[in-house]
């Protein structure tokens, strides 16, 4: 089977995944820990309950697209950004399938679109990230003439950085070539001015460049960085994920001082057959071990310590999150994720928590839920935190978190969210235009709803 052909197989919401390999890496967390459930949680989510929908809609809404674009309108991640908030997005133009970035007003009852160029027939949305004052956003250009790099291999894409603002399309300030493969998965922070961008590339296993490709060694994943500087040049790129490790799926976000590089690493989970060969578990099922790896780099995208293991070995993480949270006692970095366990249908498993800090992290977690439905688990920035999953039958889960990313209420069955996806929350009722919203314990969440005739981005308010 190649590696593409598994890929295929392992799809999973935003899980691209596939391995030949276990890393070798230092843990930190021992990486076969007994997994523990977390205490505040459990309290809060103790066998599996569930609570009612706490999100209702509310007038205020946002119309991104109409006409022939709305079918093919894809809506990205949001974030507060200079008193208001911007959401990337993808729409049909005149050009084409073009990427955008939506910046809505502090009221979110109106947005300014920007566009910035034609995209790749199937790239994502644009990432968003504020380097201080700036908006950055960062998009894949359409494939340019392809030019050799040291490897032989073609360079046939840039990942073209821009920044944002009201007055109109900005030319691209910097450009990232990239090889070309099947993944379209990458990444972006920004730590003060200085930025990171991650990405994943297929490389011979085993090898340097050509050399394994020529002995028929198996291909793998890889994390590249490249760090940058806006309005300057991106530095020439380096990988991040150690020669023995199939990566991919990769996530950054800051850590103060520079940034935690996360990626999801691979191996093939077989069973043995009575006569000791090895067999996948059912035709057409490409199973696989997969953890979470992680390593800190600094502001010039070297790194400056081990990489790290947050989850077992043993366990099948198929997709994660992962929040900065710099409003608690000291500098957190969150991450959840999903491990399917046994599930071969891409329903049920577990959720998992890891918390780091700049001096380690704790072992994973198990987060409380009824059970879960397809897709990844998303943090929900916002000034008091949120985390959402589907759970069973397809209905959309959110449970409020505390300063410590524990949660502080069951988590509720959000039918009014179904088709649509909380991107970032708002400010209160009591800092935007109109009337009071009501008590302090409200929190106002922009969502996305792409397939809505009328507004694509609406308002729902959420009682913690």
């Amino acid at each position: 089977m190649t590696r593409s052909e598994t890929r295929r197989g392992l799809l999973l919401a935003v899980g691209l995944v596939a391995c030949r390999s276990e890393a070798k890496v230092g843990a930190t967390p021992p990486p076969d820990a007994a997994l523990r459930v977390s205490t505040s949680d459990a309290a809060a989510g103790a066998s599996g309950r569930v609570l009612a929908a706490r999100c209702h809609t509310t007038e205020r809404a946002v119309r991104l697209d109409d006409g022939p674009g709305l079918d093919d309108l894809d809506i990205g991640d949001g974030l507060a950004h200079a008193g208001g908030y911007a959401v990337g997005i993808v729409h049909r133009a005149a050009a084409g399938r073009v990427a955008a970035v939506a910046l809505v007003n502090a009221a979110a009852a109106e947005a300014r679109i920007v566009d910035l160029a034609p995209t790749l027939g199937d790239a994502p949305p644009p990432r968003l990230v504020s380097c201080r004052d700036q908006l950055v956003a960062a998009a894949f250009a359409l494939p340019h003439a392809p030019t050799a790099d040291g490897g032989g291999s073609s360079m046939a894409r840039d990942l073209a950085l821009y920044v944002v603002d009201s007055q109109g399309p900005e030319q691209p300030v910097i450009h990232i070539p990239q090889k070309s493969d099947e993944s379209l998965a990458f990444d972006l922070a920004c730590s003060g001015a200085s930025g990171l961008a991650v990405w994943d590339e297929t490389a011979a296993g085993g090898g340097e460049g050509g050399a394994a490709a020529a002995r028929g060694m198996a291909a793998r994943g890889v994390i590249r960085g490249a760090s940058f500087q806006v309005g300057q040049r991106a530095a020439g790129p380096s990988d991040l994920s150690p020669p023995d490790s199939d990566a991919e799926m990769p996530r950054t976000v800051p850590s103060g001082a520079g940034f935690f590089v996360f990626w999801l690493a691979r191996r093939a989970d077989v069973t043995k057959a009575s006569d000791g060969s090895a067999d996948i578990e059912a035709i057409g099922e490409a199973r696989a071990f997969g953890w979470l790896e992680m390593v800190v780099v600094d502001r010039a995208g070297q790194k400056v310590g081990p990489v790290r293991r947050l989850t077992p070995t043993s366990g099948h993480v198929s997709a994660y999150d992962a929040l900065a949270h710099f409003d608690g006692p000291k500098p957190e970095v969150w991450v959840v994720a999903r491990d399917d366990g046994e599930s071969i249908d891409a329903a049920g498993g577990t959720l998992l928590r890891v918390r780091l800090q700049s001096e380690g992290g704790e072992p994973p977690v198990v987060l409380p839920t009824d059970g879960l439905g397809r897709g990844a688990p998303a943090f929900v920035d916002a000034p008091l935190p949120w985390l959402s999953w589907v759970g069973p039958h397809e209905e959309v889960r959110l449970m409020p978190l505390d300063t410590a990313g524990d949660a502080v209420a069951p988590p509720s069955a959000e039918e009014g969210l179904d088709e649509a996806r909380p991107l970032v929350g708002l400010a209160s009722g009591r800092d935007v235009p109109g009337p009071a919203r009501g008590p302090s314990n409200q929190g106002p969440l922009l969502v996305a709803v792409p397939r809505d005739k009328v507004a694509q981005l609406r308002v729902f308010d959420c009682q913690r």
